[in-house]
């Protein structure tokens, strides 16, 4: 690359920084150094084989690559003059481009909102972003990486999560590694070896990581310098940092002994109250935040309800609607027992459908049942009955059905799980169950009796026990409320991870870079939105004929 760099010099000076073919001059990052006799000719990069041309003649000299060049000039006149214009953008290098590195992910264009997310992070800001699973959130952390110099450390919940993500990244040539206890010591020293070099872009680790028994390890870390920290699925430092994997409460003290670089955090589901939890706990509290997303258009939204002892034969109706055979449909439990009994129920209906959960066989038979849910292995898995132990951050793009037996612990959880229906874009439909009326309700009472048994379960003294109940208690009835009112139900729930809505205003500099290099396509509208914006009246309609009327098109 250096060598490049002084040849480009030698000939740029040599022909006086003008156009050898119309003699305009030209700044040194503009110019277009052309190769006589290409280089798939057997042309060298010698200078004698090399010629200083302006965008405009370089285009003339390849017909068949004008709209790609003429793109690159774009892309930088974009870039300097956001630069020049805007504040957010004034702090990017002179050099950078965004133009490459999309390509180099096989993409030409940022998602809508992807933009934002990137410069803040560029411009050294922490940032916590809410986004559903498969819009890209991945990118808004490894574009940014990918611009800086230096390494960039994401922290993982899952084993799986961190080996997809580095297989990927792999696949298109981009050094990643992770560290985890299912390597050997001496694997470890390899890895660890690569970032000492910043031979490696991307390191994955668990938050436990940080804290192992090995001075050496943890020494290692400390003196990495990255970049940035990424924390991706960030609800788990709500829901773990406390009791269950307390070291997600620790990332703050992490975040320090790594040199306080900017903390990129990414969730699927946090309303506001749990994203300014995260920001607390990560120590970041000026942190910028971004929601996007939550609306998802093409769910169409169905509470409905129904006895607990009837529920098996409204689920039994409904996976053998016409509309579902052969689409993949998700049925979420809230308990082992609870899918257990529910299976049952389906196999004395006539159906036969698995049952995925955190204590299924091993671990090679829950992958195994995993991948026929995403038709990776055979027999393939259409319809499957899970808790919410079923495959965070997975991605199955064409479930057309997700049933929640009964309301789960939080409108987090709620829109994680629903928010797995119709990632493909097209029609789709969550329904679920609710008792009504007013009393003891079972659903209810199961959530907080979980509830209980966590916080008594939990290491925590009593005054941290009983606020942590109390702060799960709340969530429960903050998805019960909405569960049910009469308004619009899809409306409730983008207000409670959006607040009001207050509609941006774009400098210049950004409209600039957007026109650039984002592609915004308005969203797709359908005509079903939600039980209460339908009207449904239950004493003419069965749910089996409501869901399906979701899929005709009037």
């Amino acid at each position: 690359m250096d060598d490049w760099k002084d040849t480009r010099r030698l000939v740029l000076a040599r022909d006086g920084y003008k156009c050898v073919s119309c003699s305009t001059r030209v700044k040194s990052r503009d110019a277009d150094v052309h190769h006589l006799l290409p280089r798939s000719m057997g042309g060298s990069d010698e200078p004698s084989n090399l010629v200083t041309l302006c965008d405009g003649c370089h285009a003339a000299h390849h017909p068949n690559l004008a709209g790609g060049l003429a793109r690159r000039a774009i892309e930088r006149w974009a870039m300097r003059l956001a630069r020049w214009l805007d504040r957010d953008a004034s702090s990017l290098e002179s050099d950078m481009n965004f133009g490459p590195v999309l390509r180099l992910f096989g993409t030409s264009h940022f998602r809508g909102g992807q933009l934002p997310i990137v410069l803040a992070a560029l411009s050294g800001k922490s940032i916590l972003v809410v986004s559903p699973t498969g819009s890209g959130k991945s990118l808004c952390f490894q574009i940014p990486a990918l611009l800086r110099r230096g390494c960039t450390i994401v922290v993982s919940p899952l084993k799986t999560l961190m080996s997809d993500q580095v297989s990927g990244l792999l696949r298109r040539k981009i050094p990643a590694t992770f560290v985890n206890s299912a390597l050997s010591v001496e694997e470890k020293e390899i890895r660890y070896d690569m970032v000492g070099v910043n031979a490696v872009k991307f390191l994955y680790l668990a938050p436990e990581r940080f804290f192992v028994k090995s001075k050496s390890e943890r020494t290692l870390l400390s003196d990495s310098e990255p970049e940035f920290l990424v924390v991706d699925e960030a609800h788990c430092v709500d829901a773990w940092g406390r009791d269950f994997r307390p070291e997600y409460g620790r990332l703050a003290e992490v975040r320090k002994s790594l040199g306080s670089p900017p903390v990129l955090a990414f969730t699927a589901t946090a309303g506001q109250a749990m994203q300014q939890r995260i920001l607390a706990s990560l120590g970041i509290e000026d942190a910028e935040v971004f929601v996007r997303g939550v609306d998802r258009p093409n769910i169409a939204l169905v509470r409905w309800m129904a006895a607990r002892s009837a529920r098996h034969h409204e689920i039994a109706a409904l996976l053998r609607l016409p509309v579902f055979a052969g689409r993949k449909a998700m049925i979420f439990v809230p308990t082992a027992k609870v899918g257990h009994e529910l299976q049952a129920d389906l196999r004395n209906n006539g159906l036969e459908i698995p049952f995925y959960h955190s204590r299924l066989g091993n671990e090679w038979e829950r992958q195994e049942l995993l991948k026929r849910f995403q038709g990776e292995s055979r027999p393939i898995v259409n319809h499957i009955i899970c808790t919410n132990a079923f495959g965070m951050g997975l991605d199955v793009p064409d479930v057309r059905l997700v049933i929640h037996w009964q309301q789960p612990a939080s409108v987090e959880d709620y829109l994680q799980e629903f928010g797995r229906a119709g990632r493909d874009g097209k029609q789709s439909v969550a329904v679920t169950f609710t008792e009504g009326g007013r009393g003891h309700r079972q659903d209810v009472g199961l959530l907080r009796f979980i509830a209980e048994k966590t916080a008594n379960g939990s290491s925590l003294d009593a005054s941290a026990a009983r606020s942590m109940l109390q702060q799960r208690y709340s969530q429960i009835e903050d998805l019960t409320d909405l569960l049910a009112s009469r308004e619009c139900f899809r409306q409730g729930i983008v207000e409670y991870f959006e607040g009001p809505k207050v509609k941006p205003r774009l400098t210049l500099g950004m409209k600039i870079l957007n026109w650039a290099f984002s592609k915004e396509s308005a969203p797709k509208r359908f005509r079903y939105c939600c039980d209460a914006c339908a009207a449904v009246d239950r004493r003419l309609e069965n749910l089996p004929q409501h869901v399906a009327s979701v899929f005709v098109n009037r």
